[in-house]
């Protein structure tokens, strides 16, 4: 478990850095599969709240930090909100919700629906997204849309992605933590995770010189077709 633990770390770290979304969602809905959602939400939120705040210092000279600010305004308080109710909802529930959100991310990359929110609505977005990433994680996926509605490209778009990010994963691990979802048991798999998330931004940074924008969104495609199929196959 130790070394599928790095590897998926590594991969996700390295699709995040050079498609700006995926990563995290990867993570989750294999390790959801694998060990139950309340296990994957657990492990993975300290982990991505580490390699999010490790992206957007990588980044730090991008972000946007007036789109970055008006996000934090909604998404913090929502999912920290969300994020206490999450030990008490069953498996089940939170399964369905997973699966939910990637067959919904897919069918907008395929483009069967499309989502473009004003910049005005940021902050009203990011408390949606709040509640929507405590149940089902994934952050970078919902946010990304957002952002780019905004106007947000290339490296601004990393960056401010993973600001918005950590303010994700922040309220959500205060919200974990009062609502007694973690376990002294998940310590180990998360700094694993963490070091395996830090080491893939770094690799993912310098593959982000050589890749053209039709790599990155093979990449991002290949990672939404993987989660949707994992997410049916651990429900089944």
């Amino acid at each position: 478990m130790i070394v599928g633990l790095l590897i998926l770390g590594l991969g996700a770290g390295v699709l995040t850095t050079i498609a700006g979304m995926g990563g995290g969602l990867l993570l989750l809905v294999t390790l959801s599969a694998l060990e139950g959602p309340h296990y994957a939400l657990a492990v993975t939120t300290p982990a991505l709240l580490i390699a999010n705040l490790h992206r957007a210092y990588l980044f730090r000279r991008e972000v946007n930090l007036t789109v970055a600010k008006a996000f934090a305004l909604g998404a913090i308080p929502a999912a920290l909100l969300a994020g206490y109710f999450v030990p008490r909802l069953l498996a089940l529930v939170l399964q369905i919700v997973l699966i939910g959100a990637t067959l919904l991310t897919l069918a907008r990359a395929l483009g069967l629906y499309a989502w473009k929110p004003s910049p005005r609505a940021i902050t009203t977005g990011g408390a949606g997204i709040g509640v929507l990433t405590a149940t089902a994680g994934g952050a970078g996926v919902p946010t990304g849309p957002l952002f780019l509605s905004g106007g947000l490209r290339g490296a601004a778009y990393i960056g401010t992605v993973a600001m918005g990010a950590v303010c994700l994963h922040l309220g959500r691990v205060l919200g974990y933590g009062l609502g007694g979802l973690f376990e002294v048991a998940f310590a180990l798999p998360m700094a694993l995770l963490a070091v395996a998330l830090v080491a893939g931004n770094l690799a993912g940074k310098g593959l982000r010189r050589k890749v053209t924008p039709k790599v990155e969104s093979v990449a991002e495609m290949t990672a939404l077709v993987i989660c949707t199929v994992v997410a049916l196959v651990g429900v089944g």
